[in-house]
């Protein structure tokens, strides 16, 4: 974390209270532009899953990494036999 391109700039990746979702694409678009340029992109990213941190994490918010957890359980639940014939 002492060589992310974010350090100090926390305002950009956790939102205030209350927030609405224009203001959000907004602050998440900023963070994404320190994102895509920073050399500890992946470890970020791998931390905030791994931690399930909230906040704009590694190019990623909250419901992306949601989705990011969800997609490898489906993929074992459709390649398992006996876990797709339970439905």
């Amino acid at each position: 974390m002492a060589e992310a391109a974010c350090k100090g700039q926390t305002e950009h990746f956790f939102a205030p209270h209350g927030e609405q979702a224009e203001a959000r694409e907004l602050r998440e678009a900023i963070a994404r532009s320190m994102c895509v340029t920073c050399p500890v992109l992946l470890a970020c990213r791998e931390y905030a899953r791994r931690h399930r941190e909230q906040g704009y994490w590694g190019a990623e918010n909250d419901d992306q990494r949601l989705e990011a957890r969800r997609r490898p359980a489906r993929h074992r639940r459709a390649s398992d036999p006996a876990i797709a014939a339970q439905g």
